[in-house]
């Protein structure tokens, strides 16, 4: 097995910050009678849920190839994103709210992890961050499809299983707006390393 470089150092403590970043708002969410609570759509709930799961998994692999590598495992979150945050949580009204900024850190998650893919110099931690980063891609596109149900202001629409006749035009490929996945927000590899 190849071990990670300690170029890749800085890139993996960045994929950290920003799991922390979005794992803590995940978790924030949660705690919303929109987010996690009862009156939370259980799909919005569900996937709050699996993500938060999700992201610990990747906390946990991003802190071993950090310290296989010879780098101090990342624990902050993401110094640009943080303050995004922040500000968002107070306006935090509802379901679309909560999807809405969801979807802001997984697209930005999804994309670094995408981008680090390439970078990365050991080839069994480029498969754990393509791992990542593909469920960073799932979860983008339950978002933006749920995103669009909410916004259709039909609340029941957004079930599982949905009613196929109810939904609006271009609901089941919202989700996918790309063919090939960008990495424009990717954010560079030492913008999340311990300061």
């Amino acid at each position: 097995m190849t071990a990670p470089a300690p170029a890749d150092v800085p890139i993996l403590q960045t994929a950290s910050s920003l799991v922390e970043l979005t794992l803590d708002t995940y978790v924030r969410l949660q705690r919303l009678a929109f987010g996690g609570g009862a009156s939370a759509p259980a799909p919005v709930r569900e996937l709050l849920a699996a993500a938060v799961a999700a992201l610990e998994r990747a906390r946990t692999d991003l802190a071993e190839a950090t310290r296989d590598a010879g780098g101090r495992v990342q624990t902050d979150p993401d110094p640009e994103y943080a303050p995004v945050v922040e500000q968002a949580l107070p306006t935090v009204r509802g379901p679309g709210d909560a999807v809405g900024l969801a979807l802001t850190l997984e697209d930005v998650l999804a994309q670094t992890l995408v981008s680090d893919v390439v970078e990365l110099s050991a080839p069994p931690v480029r498969t754990t961050v393509a791992g990542h980063a593909a469920a960073a891609a799932r979860r983008k596109a339950l978002l933006l499809t749920l995103q669009t149900l909410l916004a259709s202001g039909r609340t029941e629409l957004v079930a599982v299983p949905p009613d196929l006749l109810a939904l609006p035009p271009g609901a089941g490929t919202v989700g996918f707006p790309d063919v090939l996945f960008p990495t424009e927000k990717a954010s560079p590899p030492t913008e999340g390393t311990p300061r």
